[in-house]
This record gives structure tokens, sequence and C-alpha cells, in this order.
């Protein structure tokens, strides 16, 4: 089972791979690493929680959604093919 928690700048990301789905959270951090927003997710493929959960939540930001995206990767989620 895939699992990752891991964190870049203000942004914390959790997840675990549930069977045939992905189950996690990002927030967004104050300085002092205490989260000022967290949003659950539970998505079915990787490329859904990029696209409609780290890349909304990161306002856009295309350099830390493809961090985030590989360091999922290296966790051992994958993208069905």
């Amino acid at each position: 089972m895939s699992m990752i928690n891991t964190r870049m700048g203000r942004y914390s990301l959790k997840a675990r791979d549930a069977g045939n789905h992905i189950r996690g959270t990002i927030a967004i951090n104050d300085e002092g690493g205490t989260p000022l927003t967290m949003q659950e997710f539970d998505e079915h493929y990787l490329d859904d929680v990029i696209n409609n959960v780290i890349y909304p939540v990161t306002g856009g930001n295309r350099e830390l959604t493809r961090l985030l995206r590989d360091q999922m990767v290296k966790a051992g989620f994958e993208q069905p093919h």
C-alpha cells in the first residue's frame, strides 16, 4: 500500500492508497507549520489527485504540482495505463 506524508514550503500532503482510490488531505500551513486550511480528497487516479486537488490548491503552481506528483510517484502511487 502506497503512502505519503510530505511537506513542501507551506503545503503539506498526506495520502494513502485505499485499494481502488487515493484518500488524503492537502493543507496550506502558516510559517509555523499550523494548517490554515485543509482539504480532504478521495480520488480514483493519481492524475485526478494532481489535476482536481493539488493544482487548484497550489493556485496553479505548475512547478510545485510537478514536485508533489514526483514525490507521490516515488512513494509508489501509479497512474494506470
